[in-house]
C-alpha cells in the first residue's frame, strides 16, 4: 500500500498534577510523501484545551527518507498491532492516509512499544526528523537515547 501522509498527535497530559502554563503538552507531526513535514508543539498556557503554540517548524526531510518512513507505516497497518491504553500517561492518535485518500486511524498511550518488526517507530522517527524532544509514541525518550 502506498501512503500519502501520516499525522501523529501526541498529548502528554495525564492524571495527576496539573501542567504548568509553560509545559509543552501536545505535539502534531505530519510527514508527507513529498518529502516535507510539519511540526507544531503546544504549551499548556491557559489550561486544558486552551493550549498555545510554543514551537512550529516546517521540515524538509527529502523524498527518500519520507518514502522509507511511510513504508514503515504501511507495514504498521498490515501488522494488526495491539496498542496499549493506560490512564496514568498521555496518549497519541495517528491518521495514515493512502494515495487513494483512504484513512486509517489508530490510538494508544505514550508508553512506547509501537514497532514494525524490530524497528521502534519512536526512536526511528526521532533519528530521522530534525526536531528536539519529539514525543511521537513515547514521551519519555531521552535526548541521549536518540543518538
Amino acid at each position: 500500500m502506498q501512503i500519502q501522509n501520516v499525522r501523529i498527535v501526541s498529548n502528554n497530559i495525564s492524571f495527576g498534577l496539573e501542567s504548568l502554563p509553560e509545559d509543552e503538552v501536545e505535539q502534531h507531526l505530519t510527514i508527507s510523501a513529498s518529502g516535507r513535514g510539519w511540526f507544531t508543539a503546544y504549551k499548556y498556557a491557559n489550561g486544558y484545551g486552551k493550549y498555545k503554540i510554543c514551537r512550529k517548524q516546517q521540515l524538509a526531510i527529502g523524498k527518500p527518507v519520507a518514502k522509507e518512513i511511510l513504508s514503515l507505516f504501511s507495514q504498521f497497518i498490515d501488522s494488526n498491532q495491539l496498542n496499549y491504553d493506560a490512564t496514568d500517561i498521555g496518549t497519541w492518535r495517528m491518521t495514515i492516509t493512502d494515495v487513494e485518500g483512504k484513512s486509517f486511524h489508530f490510538r494508544g498511550s505514550l508508553c512506547g512499544g509501537v514497532t514494525v518488526g524490530d524497528v521502534d517507530l519512536t526512536y526511528y522517527l526521532c533519528k530521522q526528523i530534525p526536531v528536539d524532544g519529539l514525543f511521537v509514541f513515547n514521551n519519555s525518550v531521552m535526548e541521549s537515547d536518540r543518538d
